[in-house]
C-alpha cells in the first residue's frame, strides 16, 4: 500500500427528495445535518454537497444550522461542494438553462455563506462531454464524477487511474479535473452503516479495494438523508432506525487512528493530481452516463414517473418564454427548479399536487381538400396497397397495409436514392431478425394488459392540404386508443405526426417515429446536443440498443437528451436530420444498431413514456410531430 491513502467524503444534502415533504424538513435536519456538522467539527474534514434550494430550505426551518456550517466552513474543518441551484440532470436540459443553474447557485452560496465553490458534484452523476463544458465555462476547477459507470464503458481506462484524481476532456477538447466517486464504495459504507456489515467486514472490505499505489480513495458520495432517516422510497426501508450516525463516527475514528489512512477534504485530495492524459468520459455505445446501477438511466427522470413528459414539454415551453422577452434571475430560478430531477422520481402525491400542471390542449389536426399540383405526382398501387408520391424534391412510398409506414423515402439531394424505410421480412439471412423492420410506426408494450399495440393495420389514406402543402393521413382506432398518422410534403423536407384521441398514458413503453435506415453495409453515427453548446458526433462501431429492458420493470436502458429538438443520423456520405419542438412534446430519441453476419441493422426512434419503478399511473400523452430533412455529413 502506498504511504499514506488519503480518504474523502462528498455527503449529498438533499431537501427536494422527490419522496420527503416540507413538513419533515426540521425532522432531516435534526436527524442527518446536525449529526454531519458534528463530526466535521470533531476534526474529520468532510465534503458536503448541497444545492442552493436546500440551503434555503435549511435556512427557513434551522438558520443555527446554517450558521455552525459557515462558521466550519471559514475554519475548514469542511468543504462546501457545489451542484447548482437545483439538481438538474444536464445532459436532459439546454446549454443555457445547465449555466443559469450553476450561475444561481454559485450566487447563493457566496450569498449566505460567504463561499464560492470551486469543486462541483455532478447532478445524479449524470454528465455528458458537452456538460463538462458548461462547467469549465461557470469557473469550476474541478468535479465530483462517478468512476464505476465510465470505466466499465471503456475498456481502453486502466484500473490505476481511479487511485488519484484525474482529467476529463469536454465535446470541445478542454479539459477539466475529475474527483472520483465510488458507487461500489459508498453502497459498501451504507451496508455497514445499516449494520449489514460489521466494522471488521468494512475494514476488510478497504483492504482488499485499496492497492499499493492507491493515493486517494471515496469513502462515501451520496445521499445524507439515509441514515437515521429513511425518505419513504421503498416498502423495504426500516419503519424504524436510530444510531446509524453514531456508527458512522466510530468508522471514521477508527480509520483516522490506522497511520495508514489520512482523511482530507475534495480539495486536499487535489494535491494529489497529475497531469495525465485526459479521459474521454463518454463514447458513441454510452454518450451519456450516470450513476450506480442500470436502472438509474437517463429515461428515469425524461419520460418516467408521475408525469415526466409533460413536466419537461412545459419547462420547454417556460425556456421559449424566457428567450423571448427581457427576463431576470427569480425566472431562471423558477425555471431550474421545475427541471429539479426529485419532481421526476417517487414523488409524494401532495407534492405533484402543488405542480398544478394545466390541462393537455389535445386538439385533432385538420386539413383542407387537397387541390392537385401539377409538380407532385401520386400514384396508388390498389394490388400491392402502396401510394406512391414524387415530387421535385422527395420521392414517398407509404404502405396501406400497415398503417401508412413508409416503405422508401429519397431526396433529391441524395440523387433519390432511398435513405430510410422498410427492410422486408427476410431481408437479412438470419431467423433472429427474420421480421419486417419498418419506418415511422407505432408500438407501445402495454404493461398491465400483457400485449402489444400497434398501428401496423390495413388503413385507407386520404389527402388533404396544409399551408399550401401535400398531407396525406389515415385514422385508426387501436386497443390504446384513437390516432391520426399524418405526412406533410413541404419542398425537401417530409413533416409527419401522430395524434392520440386519448390524452391519458397507459402504463406502457410508448414508442413510435421508427426511422430505418436502408443502407446496411455500415455502423451508422449520429450527432446531437446533450446539455452542452457543443453539438457532439459519434461513429457507432459495437451494437447498441437503448431500447433494450434492463429487467422486467425497467424497460430500457438509455436515450438522448437531444436538448435542442434535432438529431442527425446517417452512415457513410447520406444521412437524415430529424428536427422537433420539445415545447410540443419533450420525447426522447433512442438509436440501436446491430451487426447481422456481415450486415448492419441501425434504427432510431423515439419514446414517449418508459417502465421503471418511479412509473405512476395516470400521465399525459402528448401528439409527436417532427420533420425529416436530407443531409450528407456530419456538421462538425
Amino acid at each position: 500500500m502506498h504511504s499514506s491513502t488519503y480518504l474523502y467524503t462528498v455527503f449529498h444534502l438533499n431537501l427536494a427528495f422527490s419522496s420527503i415533504d416540507s413538513a419533515s424538513h426540521p425532522q432531516v435536519v435534526t436527524s442527518c445535518y446536525w449529526p454531519l456538522l458534528e463530526i466535521a467539527d470533531s476534526g474529520i474534514p468532510l465534503g458536503i454537497e448541497m444545492t442552493a434550494y436546500t440551503l434555503e430550505s435549511i435556512q427557513a426551518v434551522d438558520e443555527a444550522w446554517v450558521e455552525k456550517f459557515r462558521q466550519l466552513l471559514h475554519q475548514g474543518k469542511c468543504e462546501l461542494i457545489a451542484s447548482g441551484d437545483s439538481q438538474i440532470i444536464g445532459p436532459l436540459i439546454p446549454a443555457n438553462v445547465n449555466q443559469a443553474n450553476l450561475r444561481l447557485g454559485q450566487t447563493t452560496y457566496q450569498s449566505i455563506l460567504g463561499i464560492t465553490p470551486k469543486i462541483a458534484y455532478l447532478n445524479e452523476q449524470a454528465v455528458s462531454a458537452g456538460l463538462l463544458d458548461i462547467y469549465i465555462d461557470a469557473g469550476f476547477d474541478a468535479v465530483v464524477v462517478e468512476w464505476d459507470n465510465p470505466y466499465s464503458h471503456n475498456s481502453d481506462w486502466q484500473a490505476e487511474r481511479l487511485h488519484r484524481p484525474q482529467t476529463l476532456k469536454g465535446a470541445s477538447g478542454r479539459r477539466i479535473k475529475a474527483i472520483w466517486n465510488h458507487a461500489i464504495a459508498f453502497q459498501k459504507f451504507q451496508r455497514y452503516v445499516h449494520g449489514e456489515l460489521t466494522l471488521t467486514d468494512y475494514d476488510h472490505y478497504l483492504e482488499k479495494v485499496l492497492q499499493p499505489d492507491t493515493q486517494a480513495f471515496p469513502v462515501y458520495g451520496s445521499d445524507a438523508e439515509v441514515f437515521d432517516f429513511r425518505p419513504g422510497r421503498y416498502h423495504t426501508e426500516a419503519e424504524h432506525i436510530s444510531g446509524e450516525w453514531q456508527r458512522i463516527k466510530q468508522l471514521f475514528s477508527f480509520l483516522a487512528g490506522k497511520k495508514k489512512y489520512h482523511w482530507n477534504t475534495p480539495s486536499q485530495i487535489l494535491t494529489q493530481w497529475r497531469n495525465d492524459d485526459p479521459l474521454a468520459l463518454t463514447n458513441a455505445q454510452h454518450p451519456i452516463s450516470v450513476k450506480k446501477q442500470a436502472k438509474y438511466n437517463i429515461c428515469r427522470w425524461g419520460i418516467s414517473g408521475r408525469n415526466d413528459l409533460q413536466l419537461n414539454t412545459l419547462c420547454y415551453q417556460r425556456l421559449k418564454e424566457l428567450e423571448l422577452k427581457p427576463n431576470n434571475d427569480d425566472q431562471w430560478r423558477s425555471l431550474c427548479r421545475l427541471w429539479a430531477s426529485d419532481l421526476r422520481t417517487h414523488l409524494t402525491q401532495n407534492r405533484y399536487e402543488a405542480l398544478s400542471l394545466p390541462p393537455i390542449e389535445n386538439p385533432a389536426p385538420v386539413f383542407a381538400p387537397w387541390k392537385v399540383q401539377k409538380d407532385i405526382n401520386i400514384q396508388y398501387d390498389s394490388e400491392r396497397r402502396r401510394l406512391h408520391i414524387t415530387t421535385p424534391w422527395i420521392k414517398l412510398t407509404l404502405n396501406g397495409h400497415r398503417g401508412l409506414a413508409i416503405d422508401s423515402l429519397a431526396f433529391a439531394c441524395h440523387q433519390f436514392i432511398p435513405v430510410i424505410g422498410t427492410l422486408s421480412h427476410g431481408y437479412f439471412d438470419h431467423i433472429s431478425y427474420g421480421a419486417d423492420f419498418y419506418s415511422n410506426h407505432l408500438l407501445l408494450e402495454r404493461f398491465r394488459d400483457r400485449d402489444r399495440v400497434a398501428d401496423l393495420n390495413r388503413v385507407e389514406y386520404q389527402l388533404g392540404e396544409q399551408n399550401g402543402c401535400l398531407v396525406i393521413y389515415c385514422q385508426q382506432t387501436l386497443k390504446s386508443g384513437s390516432i391520426v398518422k399524418w405526412y406533410r410534403l413541404d419542398g425537401e423536407s417530409l413533416h409527419t405526426g401522430i395524434h392520440f384521441g386519448d390524452t391519458e398514458r397507459p402504463e406502457a413503453s410508448i414508442r413510435l417515429g421508427y426511422l430505418t435506415l436502408l443502407d446496411c453495409q455500415q455502423r451508422a453515427w449520429y450527432q446531437t446536443h446533450l446539455g452542452g453548446m457543443t453539438t457532439e458526433f459519434f461513429q457507432l462501431y459495437q451494437d447498441i440498443d437503448q431500447g433494450a429492458p434492463i429487467s422486467s420493470i425497467v424497460s430500457s436502458s438509455s436515450a438522448l437528451g437531444a436538448t435542442k429538438g434535432v438529431i442527425r443520423f446517417g452512415n457513410q456520405n447520406r444521412a437524415i436530420q430529424v428536427s422537433w419542438d420539445p415545447a410540443l412534446c419533450a420525447a426522447l430519441p433512442m438509436i440501436s444498431s446491430k451487426q447481422i453476419d456481415t450486415q448492419y441493422l441501425n434504427r432510431l426512434w423515439f419514446s414517449l413514456a418508459e417502465a421503471d419503478e418511479t412509473l405512476k399511473p395516470g400521465g399525459s400523452l402528448l401528439d409527436l410531430n417532427f420533420s425529416i430533412t436530407p443531409t450528407k455529413e456530419p456538421q462538425l
